[in-house]
């Protein structure tokens, strides 16, 4: 089994002795439904307005709830806007970030090691830069200070997380988006050693590899408008629509090991089998339009499904699948 996999699942489940002491609050006023949340380490408040789409959420330690973790404003949908500072229970400002600009600048005096990971991060940025080009770059790509860092021992920090040892292995994660579109999360992976050199993924899950372009296209020429309009002359009516950015493996573990590819699904029919006792299913039918994000060609139209499923203790929400 993977061990990176290992550290984050124990991670995962020490945590949850760490906030083993829980309790939960919830208040609703005229204008907002406010959560508040007790745990070992943390009080939680968490403010959401009713009549907008904003949402005040602040932290502060429970041993002294006069000392600020962190807070600011997000979405409803859980998108952080403006600026976010976070602090230790010292008092000591951790870092600095700015979600709308997509600039994070930490505290040099807490974090040992940053400048490897700022100069392995600048090296990851060379790849995609030589395999695709400057102006996608700086114009769909985005790092949000998804990063991790290893040694022989496991992992040992992150960009917003101090590092405890010298690390020897990176991996970035970066987002993608297409024009006129939001950004879409670790759509780029990539994993580094000590020297810079670029490591091959083994893992089937993982978003690491570039696409081997053979078009002279280096930027994404697709966007929601064209794809639906080429759509249409295919079949599609206009209705029901959603868009998806996706990124495919090969499962080769090289460098080239995968490719983009655009979506545009529309919904055409909804199958419910709801039970009051025992496992409940909606299944979502569609009809999927896909196209190459780099020229914009149409590839191809098929029927999809989408599989959601839920009882008492678990559930779970399937990719799209083939629908045959």
């Amino acid at each position: 089994m993977n061990s990176k996999f290992l550290l984050t699942f124990f991670t995962l489940i020490s945590g949850l002795s760490v906030f083993g002491q829980f309790s939960r609050e919830n208040i609703s006023t005229d204008s907002s439904d406010i959560e508040i949340i007790r745990n070992s380490v943390y009080h939680i408040y968490e403010e959401s307005y009713k009549n907008k789409d904003s949402v005040w959420y602040s932290v502060h330690y429970i041993k002294d709830t006069t000392r600020l973790n962190t807070e600011g404003w997000k979405r409803k949908n859980g998108k952080y806007l403006g600026i976010w500072k976070e602090y230790n229970f010292d008092k000591q400002l951790l870092f600095t970030r700015d979600y709308d600009n997509a600039i994070c600048e930490v505290n040099r005096q807490l974090f040992p090691h940053h400048e490897i990971l700022e100069r392995m991060k600048k090296k990851a940025d060379s790849l995609i830069i030589s395999n695709y080009s400057q102006e996608f770059f700086d114009s769909q790509v985005r790092f949000n200070f998804n990063c991790y860092a290893y040694d022989k021992d496991g992992y040992v920090g992150s960009w917003t997380e101090p590092m405890k040892r010298k690390p020897t292995e990176f991996l970035f994660r970066y987002q993608v988006r297409l024009e006129n579109s939001d950004w879409q999360s670790e759509m780029i992976g990539i994993s580094l050693d000590e020297n810079g050199n670029y490591i091959p993924s083994h893992d089937r899950f993982s978003n690491n590899g570039f696409e081997k372009l053979n078009s002279e296209n280096r930027t994404f020429e697709i966007d929601k408008t064209k794809a639906i309009s080429i759509a249409k002359e295919h079949g599609l009516k206009g209705e029901n629509i959603s868009e998806f950015l996706k990124w495919e493996r090969f499962n080769k573990a090289t460098f080239y090991d995968g490719q983009f590819k655009y979506y545009i699904a529309e919904l055409t029919d909804q199958i419910d089998e709801i039970k009051k006792e025992g496992r409940s299913r909606i299944t979502y039918k569609f009809n999927v339009y896909s196209f190459n994000p780099w020229t914009g060609k149409f590839l191809g139209k098929k029927k999809m499904k989408q599989i959601k499923e839920w009882e008492k203790n678990s559930g779970f929400t399937s990719d799209l699948l083939p629908d045959e």
